[in-house]
């Protein structure tokens, strides 16, 4: 039998070796480090509403820039809102992500949208916004605290591309419907200035049943083409009406309008030869690169605008954060002024250009100390003191039914 005293010996070594074993498990192992939070970025892009059928390809285009970041050697993730094609949806949205403490946001894609969202969101809680797709003239001047940005080019571009256009096609009297918002109102205004024929400006209101009362005003004494400056929710409500109703059979369409769903569902057929106008980049390795990217992860690249737009958006973001947490130390952070005063150095010349296919190369530059110059899909992505870049205009036909490129390119 085994004495008392040398049962309760036991006992309590027994009991010693069970503590420190569990207290060994409870500790990390030699070399092993704590896994960094990852880097979190916002998108606002629209599901819903009269902008909803764009919002699917975008996404794509976001994280297509999530994998290739994260094969780069960072950490990211995306965190997706609806925007809705509504101020209010927008802005809600938005606070959830200031709330889940987003280093910077991409979105909207309706102007006024965009600037609800960063009037009354962003920039008062000094949050970075970077759009790929809000093209109004007066998101240049907005009192922004340097937070607002865009990857798409303003429609100060487009408008004067599309009245040179017009002028080309030998169009003498235009109607035009416009959906009654800064993007709409800032694109016509444009247009009118530098279109040197007749023109009959209608605005109208968003995802109404009809919009006859404007389609007769806008074509009334007859028109050479009705110009479709909305969303395609409502645009194709009045197209349809102005075909049925024999008011246009010639229409001239912009990167709101450029949308194949919305073409199906009116009959590609009728619009066989018409032009439209978007914002667009031609040909270049960077451009190249994410077709084939996107093209092996989600299929065929679809014709809708500003896939590239919000690829280059998160990706300024993501590597302006890089930059901002490298310069200030690992345990600085970096609020919305801090991620804002890096993304131009990424940017922006000079610095070794980098793209899509090497942003291995751009991690590593940026935690080595070094500039760079990125230079994205939707062209060089230069940004200037508004927070605006200079890219082209892309002139676009519908051909055998389908949006095609026609290979042009410009700029005012």
């Amino acid at each position: 039998m085994i004495k008392f005293s040398s049962y309760v010996s036991f006992i309590l070594v027994t009991a010693l070796i069970g503590v420190s074993m569990v207290a060994c498990d409870s500790l990390p192992s030699l070399g092993e480090e704590e896994e960094a939070e990852p880097l979190e970025i916002g998108t606002l892009l629209d599901y819903t509403g009269d902008l909803g059928v764009y919002g699917k390809p975008m996404r794509n285009g976001a994280e297509l820039a999530v994998t290739l970041l994260n094969d780069s050697g960072m950490n990211v993730v995306a965190v997706h809102k609806d925007s809705g094609t509504d101020a209010k949806v927008a802005s809600d949205a938005a606070r959830a992500l200031q709330a889940a403490g987003v280093s910077g946001i991409v979105g909207s894609l309706s102007s006024g949208v965009t600037t609800a969202v960063a009037e009354s969101v962003t920039i008062p809680g000094g949050t970075v916004l970077v759009s790929p797709a809000s093209t109004a003239p007066s998101i240049s001047v907005i009192e922004d605290n340097d937070l607002l940005f865009r990857s798409t080019v303003s429609d100060a571009a487009q408008g004067s591309v599309l009245g040179k256009l017009a002028d080309e096609l030998g169009y003498k009297k235009v109607g035009i419907l416009y959906v009654n918002n800064p993007y709409g109102d800032g694109l016509q205004n444009i247009f009118t200035a530098n279109f040197s024929g007749t023109v009959q400006a209608v605005p109208h209101e968003g995802e109404l049943s009809t919009y006859m009362s404007e389609v007769t005003k806008a074509t009334e004494g007859g028109v050479d083409a009705l110009i479709a400056m909305s969303y395609p929710g409502s645009a194709q409500v009045y197209i349809r009406e102005a075909l049925e109703g024999g008011f246009a059979d010639t229409f001239m369409f912009v990167d709101g309008t450029k949308s194949q769903d919305m073409l199906d569902s009116l009959g590609a057929n009728n619009f066989e030869g018409m032009y439209g106008t978007a914002p667009g980049a031609p040909p270049s390795d960077a451009k190249n690169t994410f077709e084939e990217l996107y093209e092996a992860r989600f299929g065929e690249i679809p014709s809708d605008p500003f896939l590239g737009e919000t690829f280059d958006a998160f990706v300024m973001i993501a590597l302006a954060t890089e930059k901002c947490l490298h310069d200030g130390g690992d345990d600085a952070g970096c609020d919305g002024a801090g991620v804002a005063a890096a993304i131009r150095d990424v940017s922006n010349a000079p610095g070794t250009k980098v793209g899509p296919g090497d942003l291995a190369n751009a991690v590593d530059l940026i935690r080595s100390g070094e500039d760079i110059d990125f230079e994205g899909v939707a062209g060089s992505q230069e940004i200037d003191d508004n927070g605006d870049v200079l890219n082209s205009i892309e002139i676009w036909s519908v051909k055998g039914g389908m949006i095609e490129s026609t290979n042009r390119f410009e700029a005012p």
